[in-house]
């Protein structure tokens, strides 16, 4: 069983600068909150209300006043749904904008893939795989995103990206991480942020920074989340977005039994 109700889904959407950001936000925070059922489920939301080829305000409230939860029954992540291929399982698609439902199916999935780099490899595989039993066979990637780039150049670019989360302090905070274990400040750059974070085809720098946030804010890691709070507003975010992403974000992980020892962190 699913905790997402449509009233639920509804509140989620309409945070305040996040009408279009709000699906994959709200999936990598379930994804770390180890709730990787409701990413179909957001999907589907996101599919039937900021989709649709047509829209008025009489279609909203009837499909929100009839929306119920779904997949009935839908599995929760465990590996015997890894081979699924159920199409009952597939969200309807068939009254939405084709293209507007590829950007969505692609960047939750990103979202899903950049969150390895906060929470781990297992909660973003079970979550990848829930989100691929609901999107129908034409909306799914037939091939790498990432292009073959040469080592030196995809470093570059991480090291940009470092830099620029970072500021003023990035010299320190590799300094600190390498004086933790060398190979730990390596890893980081390298492998993280080059070849992972700093890919922005699919979802923006700014983007990125939202899904770091998302993910931080159930792990209740302060040093982590204040050092991103600040890095998204180097990343171009304003101060009322990226309280908007700790206030969604904050919601999910209360609806998920989170708590934290300490306020969590938020720009002054």
């Amino acid at each position: 069983m699913t905790l997402l109700t449509g009233s639920i889904l509804a509140s989620l959407r309409s945070t305040p600068l996040l009408a279009s950001s709000w699906y994959y936000i709200a999936a990598a925070t379930f994804s770390v909150c180890n709730r990787p059922e409701e990413i179909p489920v957001i999907f589907r939301y996101a599919v039937e209300h900021d989709a649709a080829q047509y829209s008025s305000s009489l279609h909203t409230i009837s499909a929100q006043a009839t929306w119920s939860r779904w997949p009935p029954g839908s599995p929760s992540g465990s590996t015997a749904s890894f081979g699924s291929e159920d199409e009952s399982l597939f969200v309807e698609c068939s009254n939405a904008d084709p293209d507007r439902v590829r950007i969505i199916a692609r960047k939750t999935r990103e979202a899903l893939l950049k969150a390895v780099a906060l929470v781990g490899l297992p909660k973003s595989i079970n979550s990848l795989i829930q989100l691929r039993n609901a999107t129908p066979h034409e909306f799914r990637e037939d091939g790498v995103m990432r292009p073959e780039v040469p080592i030196e150049e995809e470093v570059h670019r991480g090291t940009e990206f470092w830099n620029r989360v970072y500021g003023k302090v990035s010299r320190r905070v590799l300094s600190q991480m390498s004086t933790a274990y060398p190979d730990l400040a390596h890893y980081a750059l390298q492998h993280v942020y080059s070849s992972l974070l700093s890919y922005t085809d699919v979802l923006s720098a700014k983007e990125t920074s939202f899904v770091i946030i998302a993910c931080l804010i159930p792990q209740d890691v302060n040093p982590q989340l204040k050092g991103h709070l600040k890095g998204g507003l180097n990343n171009g975010a304003t101060k009322e977005e990226i309280m908007s992403v700790r206030d969604l974000s904050m919601r999910i992980c209360r609806l998920c039994g989170i708590s934290w020892k300490d306020e969590v962190a938020k720009l002054s």
